[in-house]
């Protein structure tokens, strides 16, 4: 792999980062100057963490241009090199389930919803729901791109199911659901189990294609979609189990 130079192409990578967040810096100081008027206190806690995001955004960038993206790619062309395509479900789960957990911005999600759930969808339950159905689907995925099939016959019916579970699904899990599928895809987990998929797929007939990247993070958007929506028949059929009992006691109560 050579010599890793740590803080080669970081001036690139922070003028990458900087395009991102000086237009919303922009946006946000004309909003403060006409309308907003937050006092200055506020203000100073919002300089301070542009400023913060700025520089652990470009860290983290930078890890993932020099670490991250190459380690993927060695161990998918391993994985893509074995001779049974079998070894693939049993990596994808372990390193789906792994790095989803590991996904800040899955955690900030989990932790909303605690909050505004007033508890009772636990942030840990909702955070293992989300690894557990990506780690499946990425299994699955690596499997498919090492036999060289497209992702599209995981992708396409999947998708049709989740939106016909929305039927049933309640509302405020069905927002859920969906908000899931698109923090599942944070930076982290994108960038390793993407790299890795095109790892795989670069040991194949033909090369690496942009198919097997861009339809495992479709896929993994899916796969936490279909996980909480499913959680969700969990959670009402436990509710209706409560409301049962709590029927059965009042029932009791009136009658002694």
């Amino acid at each position: 792999m050579g010599e890793i130079i740590v803080f080669q192409g970081f001036p690139a990578v922070m003028a990458e980062v900087g395009m991102t967040l000086i237009p919303l810096a922009i946006l946000f100081f004309i909003f403060q100057t006409f309308f907003l008027k937050l006092p200055r206190t506020f203000m100073r806690k919002v300089v301070v963490g542009m400023i913060s995001t700025f520089i652990g955004l470009s860290i983290f960038l930078q890890g993932v241009n020099i670490a991250f993206l190459p380690i993927g790619k060695m161990l998918g062309a391993k994985i893509g090199g074995l001779s049974n395509p079998i070894y693939a479900l049993p990596v994808g789960f372990i390193l789906g389930l792994l790095v989803v957990l590991a996904e800040p911005s899955a955690r900030v999600l989990s932790g909303e919803v605690e909050k505004a759930s007033a508890g009772s969808i636990r942030e840990s339950v909702l955070l293992r729901t989300m690894a557990s159905g990506v780690a499946v689907l990425v299994g699955l995925g690596y499997y498919f791109i090492a036999r060289g099939i497209a992702l599209t016959w995981i992708i396409i019916p999947g998708y049709i199911i989740a939106l016909i579970l929305l039927k049933w699904v309640d509302p405020a899990f069905a927002a859920i659901a969906f908000d899931s599928g698109a923090v599942a895809t944070g930076p982290l987990t994108v960038t390793f189990l993407m790299s890795l998929g095109l790892g795989i797929a670069a040991e194949k007939l033909g090369g690496p294609t942009m198919n097997a990247g861009f339809g495992l993070v479709c896929l993994i958007a899916l796969a936490s979609t279909l996980a909480v929506e499913g959680m969700s028949f969990i959670f009402k059929r436990n509710s209706k189990k409560e409301d049962g009992r709590k029927c059965a006691c009042q029932k009791n109560t009136t009658s002694s």
